[in-house]
Parts: structure tokens; C-alpha cells; sequence
């Protein structure tokens, strides 16, 4: 062989060489991790919007099965599909797994409920079996509207049922929890059928994935009631909560008094200072390690929430004497 056509063969094989190891991401679900009901769905799915997020670093696969159950008595057991072999045989390095909504059926719940939570940690213990290095997330489940045809028939309390057998899962086996629920709860105008997001339900899935996967919440986030010039409940226990990246420390400071923390792997953080009598103004400042957020003139005192109707917005000095009041 010349060595003009060894040099190009050499060339040909660095280049054909991935330069690192991707992170493979395996997105196991149902319809909605398929993206049923989504234009385009190969770009806009929420596994392949997670892609994009991710980067070349990771490597993502969708194995959602359109009307699966996790239930394996189900009507259609996803571990009895093509996808969930092909998630096996895949290895994952992260697996990410959203199922349930259609075990709200009422060929499915209602006799085999009992079943749920054996059939989830089968079907975690397969993945760990097929890489026992896999990092495993699970996810509560996306909403179902109102609007839903078996919403009231039965769905509705089922659904909630099968949240918290999600929860008692996560919290038994230490595993990470993905709240989809928190991502769309507000947002029905997303869910078109009740329970199929559109495109941008499906980006709002695949940020907080995204988050999750990486522990990347966008840095340190308040409520918008944090602003100058607010004034927090005297004589009780303040708490006061946001969100971070994983990992950060937060640290509170008022009136002397301090609090410290660090975001677990959801995001989000909470603190609570001793209460506080009336006073101020005061300077209340967060830090997330080298960021800084502080409010200015805060005051101590009482806080009062009202509501009602167009009596609410009436004005003192709109009644007779108010000005005078």
C-alpha cells in the first residue's frame, strides 16, 4: 500500500471516530413520550427537543409506545412491545421513564392497581440489568384536563392515585423524581385532547428533563413577590423558598438573621428564619454562591391577603366621606 493512500486511510478513521463517548438517553414512555398529535414530531417530540437541549455530548433515543401501560395485566403492556426491547438492548446511561396515564383506564386500574408498584420496579430492575451502571429517573405523570371523556368517570381519582405510588416508588428506591405534572398543570391550552401536549408542551417537558438531567434550573430564581419595599409577617417563623442549580448553596440573610442550605437535585430550595417582631426597613439578601440578590426598605409587620368582587376595588375615597376618611 503507498503511503499517500495509507495517510488517507488514517484520515478516513479519525474522522469516522467519535472524538468522546456520547451520554445515551433512553426516554421510555407512552404517546406522550412518542409525540402523538405533534406536527413534525421527529424535530419536535419532547426526546428530540432534549437533543437539541443536551447537546452532541448525549446521545438521545425515543422508545415511547403509543397506548402502553405500565401495568404488564394492562391492555398493552410496554414491557410486551418492540420499544422496550429496543430500550433494553440499547444500554442506557440515563434512562428517563414516564408511564401511567394510560393505566387511568378502567380496563386496567381498577383490577390490577395492586400490581403497579411490583410491575414499576420490574420494569427499573430490567434497565438495571441491561446496564447496571444506568442512572434512573422517573417522572410524574403529565396532566389530564377536564376536558378528558373518563375524566370524572373514574380517571380523575385514579390518575392521582397513580401519582403517588410514582412518589412512593422515588422515594423507596432513591431514585431522582421529574415533576411533569408542576410543568403543565397551568397550562391546559398545551394539552389540545387533555392529555397530549402540542409542541410547546412538549419543549416545556423536555426543559425540565433537561434540568433534571443536569442539574442546570437557570441559576438562582425567586417569586416574583420578592421585590423592595415588601413587607413579611411579624412574629412567625419566615420561610421563604426558590430555585437554583443543583448543588448551589443559598444562603438568607435579615435583620441578623441567617439561614443556610443547598439545592437538592430538583431545584428548588427552601429556608425558614426565627420570626421576626415589627420593624425595618431592612436590607433581605440571597446568595447562591457568587450571585446575589437583595432587597432593599423591607419592613416587618402584618400581611393581609384579600379578595372578592368589584367591592374589593372599590376605593376608600370613593365612598361618602372617604375623602375626608
Amino acid at each position: 500500500m503507498s503511503t499517500h493512500r495509507l495517510i488517507l486511510c488514517l484520515i478516513s478513521l479519525i474522522v469516522s471516530t467519535p472524538l468522546f463517548a456520547q451520554t445515551k438517553v433512553a426516554c421510555i414512555g407512552n404517546s406522550v413520550t412518542y409525540g402523538y398529535g405533534i406536527e413534525n414530531r421527529e424535530t419536535n417530540s419532547y426526546p428530540a427537543q432534549l437533543q437539541q437541549l443536551l447537546g452532541s455530548e448525549y446521545e438521545v433515543q425515543n422508545f415511547g409506545k403509543s397506548g402502553s401501560t405500565l401495568l404488564r395485566k394492562g391492555h398493552r403492556p410496554y414491557n410486551e412491545q418492540e420499544e422496550y426491547q429496543a430500550a433494553l438492548q440499547y444500554k442506557p446511561d440515563i434512562a428517563v421513564i414516564h408511564l401511567g396515564l394510560n393505566d387511568t383506564d378502567p380496563r386496567n386500574w381498577p383490577d390490577y392497581q395492586e400490581n403497579f408498584i411490583p410491575d414499576y420496579l420490574q420494569l427499573i430492575q430490567d434497565i438495571k440489568a441491561s446496564n447496571p451502571k444506568v442512572r434512573v429517573l422517573i417522572c410524574r405523570l403529565s396532566p389530564i384536563t377536564d376536558k378528558h371523556s373518563r375524566f370524572k368517570s373514574g380517571t380523575r381519582d385514579w390518575y392521582w392515585q397513580i401519582q403517588q405510588h410514582i412518589e412512593q416508588i422515588a422515594a423507596t428506591q432513591k431514585l431522582q423524581l421529574i415533576d411533569l405534572q408542576e410543568v403543565l398543570y397551568n397550562r391546559p391550552e398545551l394539552l389540545p385532547d387533555a392529555i397530549h401536549p402540542n409542541a410547546q408542551g412538549a419543549s416545556l417537558i423536555a426543559k425540565r428533563v433537561y434540568s433534571s438531567i443536569t442539574g442546570d434550573f437557570g441559576g438562582l430564581t425567586l417569586p416574583i413577590t420578592f421585590s423592595d419595599h415588601m413587607v413579611l409577617q411579624r412574629d412567625m417563623p419566615l420561610t421563604l423558598s426558590g430555585t437554583a442549580n443543583k448543588g448551589t448553596k443559598i444562603a438568607i440573610e435579615i435583620a441578623g438573621k441567617k439561614a443556610k442550605t443547598t439545592t437538592p437535585d430538583n431545584g428548588k430550595w427552601t429556608l425558614t428564619l426565627p420570626a421576626l417582631p415589627a420593624g425595618g426597613p431592612y436590607t433581605l439578601e440571597v446568595k447562591a454562591d457568587k450571585e446575589t440578590k437583595s432587597f432593599q426598605n423591607v419592613m416587618v409587620g402584618e400581611g393581609w391577603l384579600c379578595s372578592g368582587q368589584s367591592n374589593m376595588a372599590w376605593k376608600l375615597q370613593q365612598s361618602k366621606g372617604g375623602k375626608e376618611a
